[in-house]
């Protein structure tokens, strides 16, 4: 019975592990989860969602809550923290290797209705003012 057990925990590895690097890198522009130490791999570079952190503001009372992810280029790494500030959800802008990107968390203008708290979008620029002009035309 062990080796039977045994025999389908390693079909069952190889399968997942062979799914996973057909998968190829995350889509820019849809819904992509992530989890704290974990890499998601785009086509230009890679996030990790580094965890959440607290800034004291004398101006705002209940302070601000960032999300930060680090992101690594082919020309080296950086912090790009995301927060709603005072409540509007809107997109963290980065730059990558010389491109610039958008950040979505909470909200996109990919999905209507809000993103789970482990999912994020992540667009080139140009797309991402692309489908923002789409859906503003939509309304």
């Amino acid at each position: 019975m062990k080796t039977h057990s045994f025999a389908a925990l390693a079909f069952l590895a190889m399968f997942v592990f062979a799914g996973c690097a057909a998968a190829g890198p995350a889509p820019y522009g849809v819904p992509v989860r992530f989890a704290k130490g974990r890499d998601v791999v785009f086509a230009d570079f890679t996030m990790r969602y580094v965890g959440q952190r607290h800034v004291a503001d004398p101006r705002f009372k209940p302070g601000f809550t960032y999300e930060d992810f680090e992101v690594r280029g082919a020309k080296g790494s950086q912090t790009v923290s995301w927060s709603s500030g005072t409540g509007l959800v809107d997109s963290a802008a980065f730059t990558v290797d010389g491109k610039p990107y958008e950040l979505e968390l909470r909200g996109s203008v990919a999905k209507k209705g809000w993103l789970r708290d482990d999912e994020m979008v992540v667009w080139p620029q140009a797309d991402f003012l692309k489908a923002l002009e789409m859906r503003s035309k939509a309304h």
